[in-house]
């Protein structure tokens, strides 16, 4: 009777075991941060959620476009008329999505206007409130309901200015052809 008993406690065990052990074991991996999600996008989201409405910004493209943004420095140097070339060049490669998006240059009230002298984008104003999210020489999604989705931090070289806009771009892709609006 002990050894029937004993060999039914048995398999008791290892029933309860062999559910409850992946459950536990995955608590564990998941409260101790042993496991990272695949993360696919390349830029930085924009968290908590902002809206150029909450900066006291008017959208001109609200409900229509979206923006691909470039907010231009103080004083436009050798690196930031780059980023101006690969802002124009990203919206040239979307191919299909090229009518879905307009690229701007946001500028406050200390940007160097003088760069954008030989070039045709639309100027969108911003202020402090914005600068304070968004720095300068750095690129920034906006969806068409006015959310800022990603930013793409300041690069110091021209190789990782390469890499930055080949990830940018990707993502613009991949949020056009996922979005139903604009």
């Amino acid at each position: 009777m002990t050894n029937s008993l004993t060999r039914s406690r048995f398999k008791l065990v290892a029933l309860i075991l062999v559910f409850a052990l992946p459950a536990i074991l995955a608590k564990v991996v998941l409260s101790q941060h042993w496991y990272n999600s695949g993360v696919t996008n390349k830029g930085d989201l924009v968290t908590p959620i902002q809206h150029l409405q909450s900066f006291g910004l008017d959208n001109p493209y609200q409900n229509s476009q979206w923006q691909l943004g470039y907010v231009l420095p103080e004083q436009c140097d050798v690196l930031c008329q780059s980023q101006l070339h690969y802002l124009q060049q990203s919206h040239i490669a979307l191919g299909k999505y090229q009518q879905r998006v307009m690229p701007v240059v946001l500028v406050d009230q200390q940007s160097d206007r003088s760069a954008l002298k030989d070039m045709d984008f639309a100027i969108l104003e911003v202020n402090d409130a914005f600068t304070q999210v968004v720095q300068d020489h750095e690129y920034v999604i906006v969806d068409p309901l006015g959310q800022l989705v990603m930013r793409y931090p300041q690069v110091q070289s021209q190789d990782q200015l390469v890499q930055q806009s080949k990830g940018l771009l990707a993502d613009l892709r991949k949020l056009l052809k996922l979005s139903r609006v604009g």
